[in-house]
């Protein structure tokens, strides 16, 4: 198979990885699309025509994701280039056979400030997510994040999609995802981030998810500056916003204990300790994500438990949202 830049290729074989056979590329489609200010205009007819690079990954039988890589040296992408995918997915979902398409563009070296109001009316993920700092991201970033989006959607879909069909519901699946990717590369170029307890040796995230998966959380703890949990074994997880412990518990999280701030489901509701604790003690981690400046971890009642310095949050992922309230 050919591909036009490094970029599509490695974009296709970690779509590929999720998504299996269902992963096309194609290009120089050809679609039909008039060139105006509003992309409801685009259809398959008059000119001029408009010739596409896409990966296509078919998620199921409903729904596909339109991807679009944009490989420039030294440049960001610019409102065009977000224009012109609102018009390639809206001309695809109007003379679909029932198909509905989601979009995305991944640019590596980022994109300008024009872009984003395009990316949310017409509901079109964007990868990195545009925030307005100046911070860059290595392409390998980037690749990380698409393959934490490329493998939510693929978990996402089978439970529910319709909300995300209708702007900016998509756009803000795929922010809320990769936008904890700036702080983690910002506290990554900090120094040491992971460390193992008792011995202080530098550590990583995945010798950290190695040893506290499949345990069972015994407590949650809090201190000054400082979140964290006692799990089964002896095991203690410590947070502090800069560095993450882990290993046999040392006793400090109970020396100097502090009532956390706390809160529960995606829209961030106040709620106290104990009902917090009363939801995830007893629970078994599943998984965990370093967002930088909050560490989360899944748990098999299908709720992720996050640690700030001084909050706690706790929300449940069963879809419908609205109908699994904590």
């Amino acid at each position: 198979m050919n591909f036009k830049n490094e970029l599509e290729r490695q974009v296709f074989e970690i779509a590929h990885k999720v998504c299996g056979d269902g992963v096309t590329v194609e290009h120089n489609k050809v679609l039909a699309i008039e060139r105006a200010l509003m992309p409801e205009v685009a259809s398959f007819a008059g000119p001029p025509k408009k010739e596409i690079d896409v990966i296509t990954a078919r998620i199921n039988p409903n729904i596909s994701i339109l991807v679009s890589c944009k490989e420039f040296e030294g440049s960001k992408a610019e409102p065009a280039h977000v224009q012109e995918w609102c018009a390639v997915v809206q001309t695809m979902n109007r003379y679909s056979d029932g198909t509905k398409y989601l979009g995305l563009v991944v640019c590596p070296t980022g994109f300008t400030k024009g872009c984003e109001p395009w990316a949310t009316s017409h509901n079109i993920g964007l990868i990195p997510p545009l925030k307005g700092k100046k911070l860059e991201f290595p392409p390998e970033t980037v690749l990380k994040m698409f393959e934490r989006v490329i493998g939510a959607i693929s978990k996402r879909i089978p439970l529910a999609y319709v909300d995300l069909l209708s702007a900016p519901a998509f756009f803000d699946f795929v922010f809320r995802l990769v936008v904890g990717f700036e702080g983690h590369e910002e506290h990554r170029a900090g120094g040491v981030r992971y460390v193992r307890l008792g011995s202080g040796w530098q550590s990583s995230f995945s010798e950290l998810f190695e040893c506290l998966k499949g345990h069972l959380i015994a407590d949650i703890r809090s201190a000054k500056g400082l979140t964290g949990l006692l799990c089964d074994g002896a095991l203690a997880f410590y947070f502090n916003g800069e560095t993450v412990s882990y290993g046999a518990d040392d006793g400090l999280m109970g020396k100097t204990p502090t009532l956390p701030a706390c809160k529960k489901n995606m829209t961030f509701d106040n709620c106290d300790f104990e009902l917090l604790k009363k939801l995830a003690i007893g629970q078994r981690i599943t998984s965990a994500a370093d967002f930088g400046d909050h560490f989360e971890f899944g748990l098999e009642g299908e709720m992720n438990l996050g640690f700030y310095p001084e909050l706690l949050y706790i929300v449940s992922t069963k879809n419908p949202i609205v109908e699994h309230q904590l």
